[in-house]
């Protein structure tokens, strides 16, 4: 016989005319449910009362498995302690509501159980661990009630509604023949579907929903050929599956650090059903194909429909899943889509609209619409106007994230696909190319920053070079000086002092540089990158080497770089041109990063980020 997978309401276990028995066997741990776990449910109820906007939602909890018993009761499998939970809740509502009913629930280790849970109060019971966690509960939910009933009137009738009305649990009754502590073990090796992703495949797996749509006489078609239909989905959703695995192909659908899901494919179920994203323990997929097949049966019209055309309504719904899927997968592997898709996902981007319009557009207006989305979104400012110091910081960003996803499109290797899971895994921020102030340099770093620029300066020392040697000097006595009790104040001064004349000694301008400077000076419209706080002066880090290259000079910056280079971190490639001069046709001062240099880049950023409708041709 075929097994049972179902959502039923809490109402309907209730009424007396169904007389739901449950019997939890010796077998089974006990109820041991705490505050947490039941608070937990009684949080996610009253979420549910707030924010639910109609009487037709539905708030699904997590299955429970059942075997019906010779004598109609039904022996729990899994999910007692959610059956019990639920149990007490209505125990404690039934004292302000008699019409509340009860279902009957007995614990085989417990003789007297079904007599003690029919008489429950606030009292705490020692008889034994099962009776003391079961009062301790209903403890919990009066004072759950008393703490939240203050400032939600008639809390207890509205909880009432909602869990009557409005909740269901997820019926999973195993009618094959086996023997009940067999499937309890197979549940708890994860061989029985309990997961959202678990649960839709059955529903795509039953032979019942496969026969759905077809003729009568298909529907006795040979159960080898139902064998296959089942195959064919069941192989397709393990390549699915296997896809997911891949964390190239992960981050670039999903862009979330933190992920929710128990399993990746309950991502695409969501998308495909247009269910909240990353929502936490949601069965709502689950529930949308459930209700999906529930209103075609009741549908003769429907049923009708499908069977003269002779097709398979869930087949319908398979293949539906399945192109959506297919179009993530395009989009991966087409090196176009991949990056100004991959980049808009990173900013968050509405994935569900993204396929929907993919679906609606021609290629070319599709491709339209994501620039002109880039634009809105983040090039409504000219780059001269954006700073730092205001509240630009994540504009700034994208800009930059941009400008490394535009380069790389750019690179004439098709194949060419841009690090998405190391943009999704690492923690980004914007780094001052030209290091602005010793004050903002942290004291317990201040002795690594002398060392490094102290080794830095004797590597680069040139003869004759008096005011170097004059800054090695004083880097030499400062790193002498005894900090093992803090820093001195003569300490401070003295390197406040060594960091301005080192900024004024890398800051001194020759010839070309002083030409460069008429040339901005000039009214050409970039007077603005002299500004630190400008893009001129930033670019992209993971937080982690941003921490490393701290304060430190331009020429101590590229060193670094080029170490982390060695133990291959990830640079964004725009970052790395930065410090090895990429941007300037002439390196006339490969120690500072010059006003030359800043245009060039700027210039750099404004033909690439800019002129998007050139990504067009494409």
């Amino acid at each position: 016989m075929t097994n049972v997978l179902e959502p039923r309401s809490i109402g309907e276990l209730t009424l007396t005319s169904k007389n739901y028995r449950f019997f939890i066997p010796s077998y089974q741990r006990g109820y041991r449910w705490g505050k947490d776990e039941v608070s937990a449910l009684l949080n996610d109820l009253l979420e549910f009362l707030i924010f639910s906007e109609n009487k037709k939602e539905k708030y699904c909890l997590q299955p429970i498995v059942v075997k019906e018993l010779p004598d109609g009761r039904y022996e729990v499998l899994d999910g007692q302690q959610r059956l019990t939970t639920l149990y007490i809740l209505l125990s404690y509502l039934r004292q302000s509501d008699d019409e509340v009913n009860l279902f009957s629930l007995q614990y085989e280790t417990r003789t007297n159980s079904e007599a003690f849970l029919q008489n429950l109060t606030t009292e705490i019971n020692s008889d034994n661990p099962d009776y003391f966690y079961i009062s301790q509960a209903y403890g919990i939910i009066s004072n759950w009630f008393t703490d939240n009933g203050t400032r939600i009137p008639r809390l207890k009738r509205k909880i009432t509604d909602i869990v009557l009305e409005q909740v269901d649990i997820i019926w999973y009754e195993i009618k094959e023949e086996s023997n009940p502590i067999d499937v309890f073990t197979r549940i708890n090796i994860g061989k029985i579907p309990l997961t959202n992703s678990e649960l839709v495949k059955a529903i795509f797996l039953s032979k019942n929903n496969l026969q759905l749509g077809l003729d009568e006489d298909d529907q006795k078609i040979a159960e080898t050929i139902l064998n296959n239909k089942q195959s064919v989905i069941a192989l397709e959703w393990d390549a699915m599956q296997k896809q997911l695995q891949d964390d190239k192909f992960w981050a670039f659908i999903y862009n979330k650090k933190e992920n929710n899901y128990q399993t990746r494919i309950d991502y695409i179920l969501d998308l495909v059903t247009e269910s909240p994203i990353n929502k936490k323990d949601s069965l709502e997929s689950f529930n949308t194909y459930y209700d999906k097949i529930k209103e075609v049966r009741s549908n003769p019209e429907t049923v009708k429909e499908l069977e003269i055309s002779n097709t398979s309504f869930i087949e319908k719904e398979w293949s539906e899943l399945k192109a959506y899927f297919d179009i993530l997968l395009e989009w991966y592997n087409n090196k176009w889509y991949n990056h100004i898709i991959g980049f808009l996902i990173s900013r968050n981007e509405n994935v569900i609209e993204l396929l929907k319009k993919y679906k609606d557009l021609n290629r070319d207006g599709f491709k339209s619409s994501l620039l002109n989305k880039i634009k809105d979104r983040f090039l409504a400012k000219k780059l001269s106007a954006l700073s730092y110091e205001s509240n630009d910081k994540k504009t700034i960003e994208s800009i930059l994230l941009l400008y490394n996803v535009v380069s790389s499109l750019l690179q004439p290797d098709t194949s060419i696909q841009f690090p998405f899971d190391q943009i999704r895994t690492n923690k980004w921020s914007l780094e001052h190319i030209y290091a602005q102030n010793s004050e903002d340099l942290k004291e317990k770093d201040i002795p690594l920053w002398i060392h490094e620029h102290l080794q830095y300066f004797q590597r680069n020392l040139k003869e004759n070079d008096t005011e170097l040697v004059a800054i090695i000097e004083s880097l030499k006595v400062l790193s002498q000086f005894d900090i093992s009790n803090g820093f001195s104040e003569e300490y401070k001064e003295l390197f406040t002092t060594i960091f301005s004349d080192i900024d004024r000694y890398n800051s001194k301008k020759d010839e070309q540089d002083m030409k460069a400077e008429a040339l901005i000076e000039e009214a050409d419209g970039y007077q603005w990158i002299t500004d630190d706080q400008s893009i001129a002066n930033l670019t992209l880090l993971d937080v982690g080497s941003n921490s490393y290259l701290s304060n430190s000079i331009f020429g101590v910056k590229r060193e670094k770089i080029k170490e982390l280079d060695k133990i291959m971190a990830f640079i964004p490639n725009e970052t790395r041109k930065v410090f090895f001069k990429y941007y300037s046709d002439t390196v006339w001062h490969d120690a500072y990063w010059t006003l030359d240099d800043r245009k060039a880049y700027v210039k750099d950023i404004e033909s690439k980020v800019y002129n998007l409708n050139n990504l067009l041709e494409n």
